[in-house]
């Protein structure tokens, strides 16, 4: 997790804990951008929180083989706001499970997803979205 947070750190421009205080080490070869503004991250529960982006490792096989268990995805929250597409992957949480699957179809009162292993779709609620998947770090 180390190397994922200074990956995630290092895209940021982020140097300094926010809850501790305490500044990170990196290599010598790694510059954070003092200027930067809102470089707060959190750990909680092995996953790292960084400017609205939480980074989350990927568990089951419904969305090989884009993205494996293993993978470590970054999520962006999702609001009202969020312009959604069909292809987009999104995290909801449905039958209190939360879920990573690609939009299939929108409709005005919910949207289809399903996972890139699966030939079946499920209805979803647009209030059940968590997130959508901003980026993926491949683990192989």
């Amino acid at each position: 997790m180390g190397s994922i947070l200074l990956a995630a750190l290092l895209l940021s421009g982020c140097s300094q804990n926010a809850i501790t205080g305490n500044t990170i080490v990196a290599p010598e070869d790694v510059v954070f951008s003092a200027e930067k503004e809102g470089c707060n991250y959190k750990l909680l529960d092995n996953s790292v929180t960084l400017e609205d982006v939480t980074v989350a490792k990927a568990l089951g096989s419904s969305m090989r083989p884009t993205i494996q268990t293993g993978d470590t995805m970054l999520i962006k929250p999702y609001t009202k706001d969020t312009p959604l597409r069909e292809g987009m992957i999104v995290s909801y949480t449905k039958d209190g499970k939360e879920l990573v699957h690609r939009i299939d179809a929108l409709y005005a009162d919910h949207f289809t997803a399903k996972g890139d292993n699966s030939d079946v779709s499920e209805d979803v609620s647009y209030s059940a979205i968590n997130g959508v998947v901003v980026g993926i770090l491949f683990n192989k």
